[in-house]
């Protein structure tokens, strides 16, 4: 193994995937693995990706978040404390009728920090999870 670091946009430009196999490993695998400490692990993960990748505007979450499979996310509503960001598509809806077990704590995190870079205000991300979509609540101080 190299220690050679890996650059986000090279690997999003170079891998194809169908998102079947992240979903195993997102639902299955890792709170299999982590057990009660997934959310908070999950988060964290969401925040490390985010400062790798380097998303400095808005446009640029929405194309990380369609790339990367995670659906597609508009921003429904900018607050004096922070931000409303609706997560929709086709992907989501068959997450959310399929798995029993689901969580966007790695969403979260990783908008949570993207925030905080862009807005250079500390952020907290929660997921409201709704029959056919996710609501991103994103506050700062």
């Amino acid at each position: 193994m190299t220690n050679k670091k890996t650059n986000i946009a090279t690997v999003l430009a170079n891998l194809q995937t169908t998102s079947s196999g992240y979903d195993l490993i997102r639902y299955i695998g890792l709170p299999d693995m982590l057990g009660q400490e997934s959310d908070q692990i999950l988060y964290v993960m969401g925040k490390n990706l985010a400062r790798q990748a380097e998303c400095m505007t808005i446009e640029e979450i929405q194309e990380f978040f369609q790339h990367v499979g995670w659906g597609e996310l508009i921003l429904s509503q900018e607050k004096r404390r922070g931000y409303l960001f609706e997560l929709s598509g086709d992907i989501i809806k068959a997450r959310l009728q399929t798995l029993k077990e689901i969580d966007f704590h790695l969403e979260s995190g990783f908008l949570a920090e993207t925030i905080y870079q862009i807005s250079d205000k500390a952020c907290e991300s929660v997921a409201e999870i709704n029959k056919d979509h996710i609501i991103f609540h994103v506050l700062h101080n």
